[in-house]
């Protein structure tokens, strides 16, 4: 049964609802206030012009900015990726007639992510912690370190989410491509859907990816973003394998099926033959084998494909722009 939009969704997609800003307006906004925030606490325990002056200030406004960038992400990342099912459902509805349902969200998977991202998120604050104060927790809450505490937790609850709800997403269109997909061979072009699907799906994390290489160019990378963007890549990879595996499988099953049918009639065309002269069904045979033969397993389409390295190339195209950013920002500093 499908699930209804209203069980289906979730604290991040109502706030993207509730808002009259759209989706870019509303995760600007959001951006804009956390990062506000920050140089709020900069302003209130530091000398702020000296402190941005000094090589260790430019670095922490990098890295307050870099997790602002990753959290916005995170919000993306949901929106996006709920809407990209959306058309997902619609798509595979209106090309093979499937009654699909909407990838089930929320529910306990979700509560337990949620807990597993706070319980990772207080122990990565905790480190930090530690290592800038030596554990002292009134010290490190009086300095810049305040703006950290309730952001660094929010960011690993941010990210669990979006790991699970992509997860989720994945095992279910692998479930419908081996359970409900039909193949037609003869008609194997509607196939690319799922192509589009899958480059759909690690598109969003790339660019997340991207966000993160932008933030950390130069010498400002840390670990939560080196945790983040490992993370990001694995999801990345798997949202396009969990797609194209099974259906690479699918294709591959029912052109071995084919061809297997194909060569016994072609066998028995050929003893009729020997038996009762030339035919005319040999040849008709031979050009079917090597159609089937020849289709692709890999439903990607040129246009597809050629969209392929450009998305590979998002991460590197950001992270050259961030070490040239950084150079300009040494300069003028």
């Amino acid at each position: 049964m499908a699930a209804s939009a209203k069980h289906a969704e979730m604290m991040e997609l109502k706030l993207f609802r509730l808002s009259p800003l759209g989706p870019i307006g509303t995760t600007t906004v959001i951006g804009v206030v956390i990062f506000g925030l920050f140089l709020l606490n900069v302003w209130a325990t530091e000398d702020f012009a000296a402190y941005i002056a000094e090589p260790m200030g430019q670095n922490m406004l990098r890295v307050g900015l870099m997790l602002t960038l990753i959290l916005c992400a995170a919000l993306g990342v949901s929106y996006f990726a709920d809407h990209a099912n959306q058309a997902d459902t619609e798509d595979m509805q209106r090309e093979f007639g499937l009654a699909i349902p909407l990838t089930p969200r929320g529910g306990p998977g979700l509560m337990w992510a949620t807990i597993g991202g706070l319980i990772v998120g207080i122990i990565f604050l905790a480190f930090i912690i530690w290592s800038n104060t030596g554990g002292n927790v009134l010290a490190f809450a009086s300095s810049i370190g305040l703006w950290f505490m309730p952001v660094t937790p929010l960011l690993w609850v941010m990210m669990a989410r979006g790991v699970y709800d992509s997860v989720v997403s994945g095992r279910h269109m692998s479930n419908l491509i081996q359970n409900e997909l039909v193949i037609d061979l003869y008609h194997h072009h509607e196939l690319t859907l799922f192509g589009r699907i899958a480059m759909r799906g690690a598109f969003i994390w790339l660019i997340f990816v991207g966000l993160i290489l932008l933030g950390v160019a130069g010498d400002g990378s840390t670990l939560f973003a080196q945790s983040t963007l490992a993370i990001a890549i694995a999801i990345a990879t798997f949202n396009f394998v969990s797609t194209m595996q099974p259906i690479r499988r699918r294709i591959s099953a029912a052109k071995d099926a084919e061809l297997k049918i194909i060569r016994e009639r072609l066998a028995q065309a050929r003893k009729n033959m020997e038996s009762s002269g030339p035919g005319t069904d040999v040849p008709a045979l031979i050009a079917l084998e090597d159609r089937i033969e020849k289709i692709r397993e890999w439903p990607l389409d040129l246009p597809t494909a050629a969209r392929l390295p450009l998305y590979i190339l998002i991460p590197v195209v950001t992270w050259v722009i961030g070490v040239y950013a950084e150079v300009l920002l040494q300069q003028f500093l």
